[in-house]
């Protein structure tokens, strides 16, 4: 285990002294928040090559490269969020006639509330930059590549989710208080448990995927998107926060139980 305590250790370290100027000035800019957002995947590289050598960095980048799963796994990683954001809108509608929203959805890509044509032609782009430069490229080889897999070998998939979760939530304590619209300004409480919650279905996922962290990758980029893009302004509604993370934690559970009895969504 001495391998899973370096690479938390040093993942805390290098992510919360990247983001150090966030500390000291409201002014500096929030994409001040991308460095430090490596400090997962720099810590996975940094830790295996010293206690296992090149070969095994070699062979954790790899993972990288996994991508002969099923087409249905493909769509569940970017579209999964996109269908409970969208899904709690209209349960919110329907039972507190909360008005439905997508306006939001032009407005988080900067263009005018009426361009919706324009911001679905452009999601393929802007899903693509999101995968490649924030936080799902930068984090996933660490997170799930690296302590994933290490955790396993002592803890079932699901404790090793559920433990990855508690450090991934404290790992952005730093953007939480300095930088809340890092986290789409959600309310502490709502945000540790939809971290949670994902953290344990990126477990479940990781290993359907024969340890994918290419769709991992874009798992991640997935629930960013769709909730900056369709969410950020949604989910702000009290009664839509409460059903999607009903929604997301139901599907967990399910998930959780099928496992379990061995059928797990094959």
């Amino acid at each position: 285990m001495k391998k899973i305590y370096h690479y938390f250790l040093f993942t805390f370290l290098i992510s919360w002294v990247l983001w150090s100027p966030l500390y000291f000035s409201k002014d500096v800019s929030e994409f001040w928040a991308l460095p430090g957002a490596w400090g997962p995947t720099i810590s996975a590289i940094f830790v295996t090559w010293i206690h296992d050598g090149k070969a095994s960095v070699k062979q954790l980048l790899k993972k990288l490269l996994i991508w002969r799963v099923s087409i249905k796994y493909y769509l569940f990683a970017i579209g999964l969020s996109a269908f409970l954001v969208s899904a709690a809108m209209l349960l919110s509608k329907l039972f507190f006639n909360v008005d439905l929203n997508f306006s939001s959805i032009p407005r988080g890509m900067g263009l005018e509330d009426g361009d919706i044509l324009m911001s679905f032609l452009l999601l393929p782009v802007l899903f693509l930059v999101s995968a490649l430069v924030g936080g799902p490229i930068a984090e996933e080889l660490g997170w799930r590549g690296f302590a994933q897999e290490k955790l396993q070998l002592k803890y079932s998939a699901t404790t090793s989710g559920l433990v990855i979760g508690c450090f991934w939530v404290l790992w952005h304590l730093p953007l939480m208080i300095f930088l809340p619209q890092g986290i789409g300004h959600m309310p502490i409480v709502a945000y540790i448990i939809v971290m949670v919650n994902m953290s344990v279905l990126f477990a479940w996922f990781y290993n359907k995927t024969k340890g994918s962290v290419l769709l991992a990758v874009l798992f991640h980029a997935g629930m960013n998107f769709e909730n900056a893009i369709l969410g950020a302004e949604n989910l702000q509604n009290t009664q839509t926060l409460i059903i999607f993370i009903l929604l997301l934690t139901a599907l967990n559970l399910l998930i959780q139980y099928r496992t379990s009895r061995g059928n797990s969504l094959k």
